[in-house]
């Protein structure tokens, strides 16, 4: 009896490393995932803001020389002179 607990206690030590392992790269598979994934996003925000930014100058080519105080102030202005007249 004790010879077949012996054998298999070996096995179970050898498969209990595989399962901490597989545990181990799956984190580590998990981590580059969500890496790509924050990529990704933070892409697609980078891409937009410059996008909208382009639209904004087409529309108003006076905010290129302003800085990002002036054009929020601009932008406000035109909004509220928006609300005042609807």
């Amino acid at each position: 009896m004790d010879g077949v607990i012996e054998n298999d206690m070996p096995t179970s030590k050898q498969e209990l490393e595989a399962v901490r392992e597989k545990i181990h790269q799956l984190k580590n598979r998990q981590k580059i995932l969500l890496n790509r994934k924050a990529d990704a996003e933070r892409k697609a925000r980078t891409h937009r803001l410059i996008e909208h930014g382009a639209i904004l100058e087409s529309v108003f080519p006076e905010i290129i020389p302003m800085t990002g105080k002036q054009v929020k102030a601009f932008l406000e202005e035109k909004q509220g002179s928006r609300k005042g007249t609807g």
